[in-house]
Parts: structure tokens; C-alpha cells; sequence
């Protein structure tokens, strides 16, 4: 028992390649008409029905606050219940799509993708200023 099997067995352990999500930004058209650069994973981005496409140069990044956030869809695997959510990137792509849809998903440990379906479509959320009363005055 020497650092050669030491080192087999770690061989042995090391053959199935890590899975990790790939982050990059992405055009994002807000309601307003107003385009964003948007950070979301590249395999959510890769799916059409997201309205995702290559990041606008020149264009600001969108930051999500408690006050602002992006239209999302989440999808769920209906075995297992897990969940997936991301940023929608066109209003176009948001009204198209239908409650029931579905996607396939790659899991890591598992060999087929799986199906997930669409379960909620979350709203553009925007900040927006509320006027007070304008009295007239009374001279």
C-alpha cells in the first residue's frame, strides 16, 4: 500500500469532470424600450425560448435591486420539483411562451437531459415615480 495506489484510486475518483455553470452577458430589452447587457448562464442563454442573444457593446449593465428586476421564467422538473429561473431577454419571447412548456435540462450525475416545465412567468419590475398631490395655492 504505497502512494501508487494512493494515486490510482485518486485517478479512480477524478474521471467524471466537474460540472459548472458558465456565466456571460447578454442583450436585454427592457419594456421601456431600453437595452441592457444582462449576466445569466450561457446554457440558459443557449435555449431560444429565452429571448437571449450576444451582450450590446456600448449598452449599461442591468443590475437587479430590490426596486428593478428582469422579466424571468422558472421551470420545473415535475418529478423532483427542483427549480431553474432565469432573465427573458425580448417581450416577444416572454409572450410566447405558454404556461406547460418545456425544456430540457442537463443535470449533473445524469446521463439524458431532463424536462422541465414552465411554471411561472415572473414580470418586469421597474421603479417608478409616484407624483405627490398638486394643491393649487391659495393666495
Amino acid at each position: 500500500m504505497g502512494q501508487k495506489e494512493y494515486l490510482q484510486d485518486r485517478r479512480e475518483y477524478s474521471l467524471v469532470p466537474a460540472t459548472q455553470r458558465n456565466f456571460n452577458y447578454f442583450s436585454y430589452a427592457s419594456d421601456d424600450g431600453t437595452t441592457y447587457n444582462i449576466r445569466s448562464a450561457v446554457e440558459w442563454a443557449a435555449n431560444a425560448a429565452t429571448g437571449l442573444s450576444a451582450r450590446t457593446n456600448g449598452a449599461p449593465r442591468y443590475i437587479k435591486s430590490s426596486q428593478q428586476s428582469p422579466r424571468m421564467f422558472i421551470y420545473r422538473d415535475p418529478t423532483t420539483f427542483r427549480t431553474i429561473s432565469g432573465p427573458v431577454g425580448t417581450t416577444t419571447a416572454y409572450a410566447a411562451a405558454a404556461l406547460g412548456d418545456t425544456v430540457a435540462v442537463f443535470v449533473p450525475g445524469l446521463a439524458a437531459a431532463v424536462n422541465y416545465e414552465l411554471v411561472k412567468k415572473v414580470p418586469e419590475n421597474v421603479p417608478t415615480t409616484i407624483v405627490g398631490r398638486q394643491d393649487p395655492d391659495h393666495a
